[in-house]
């Protein structure tokens, strides 16, 4: 079974920062009312952001391709305060086996130890709908969101958007290339839990400097296991 995996678990681990760092003490978290189903995904998210798709991700689209073990990742705010992180970097296997690594719900607690849980509900034709659930850190509650995902076997690649659930954003796509190491990863994601009185500065903070986390992961697992 396929599994429709997000990549914003990294993402929450900036929340544990704001709760355990004295400097962001002085706020208070209040609890976030839960969205209508019927809530339109527009309404949540600002004027002018376009979707993500996995054929928009291609290395000649970007200013920069890393190489060895660097990391490129990018924060752009120009779509608004809640920015698109773009993350690229090599893993060294193949396109085959890390897309078959990524899509593999039996992987998820080595490569995503974040997420408590990813559901599949419902299938429609093309479309698979996951109810993710992260592990957030003291005091928040665990935060959850029904994902449209789609899976593009044909370019190695994957796309998911939040259509209801307490995570108020949660939204990307990654795309996988053969390269001279094995593969190039090359992912975008916009991600917003929810939590009152959270800035999104910090949020912009948390995923800029926590999205590498998934191709730091994917090394670890395929260096425990080579071909």
């Amino acid at each position: 079974m396929e599994c429709g995996l997000t990549i914003c678990i990294p993402f929450q681990l900036c929340f544990e920062v704001f709760f355990t760092d004295a400097r962001f003490q002085r706020f208070r978290i209040l609890r976030m009312k839960p969205f209508f189903a019927a809530m339109l995904l527009a309404i949540l998210m600002p004027a002018g952001i376009l979707s993500i798709e996995p054929e928009e991700l291609h290395p000649d689209r970007f200013p920069e391709v890393p190489d060895g073990n660097h990391i490129y990742r990018n924060l752009d705010r120009s779509t608004g305060t809640l920015g698109l992180v773009t993350v690229i970097g090599h893993i060294p296997a193949s396109p085959d086996r890390v897309y078959a690594a990524l899509t593999n719900p039996a992987l998820n607690d080595e490569l995503f130890p974040k997420l408590k849980d990813n559901e599949l509900i419902r299938k429609e034709g093309q479309l698979h709908y996951y109810r993710s659930v992260l592990d957030f850190p003291w005091p928040a509650e665990d935060r959850w969101s029904l994902n449209q995902t789609r899976f593009y076997p044909e370019l190695k690649g994957l796309r998911w958007k939040r259509t209801d659930g307490t995570i108020k954003v949660n939204e990307g796509a990654w795309r996988l290339f053969p390269s001279h190491q094995g593969t190039l990863m090359i992912y975008q994601v916009r991600f917003d839990p929810g939590l009152a009185l959270v800035p999104k500065w910090l949020v912009n903070y948390g995923m800029e400097k926590e999205a590498p986390e998934i191709i730091h992961s994917l090394r670890r697992y395929f260096k425990k296991h080579p071909e």
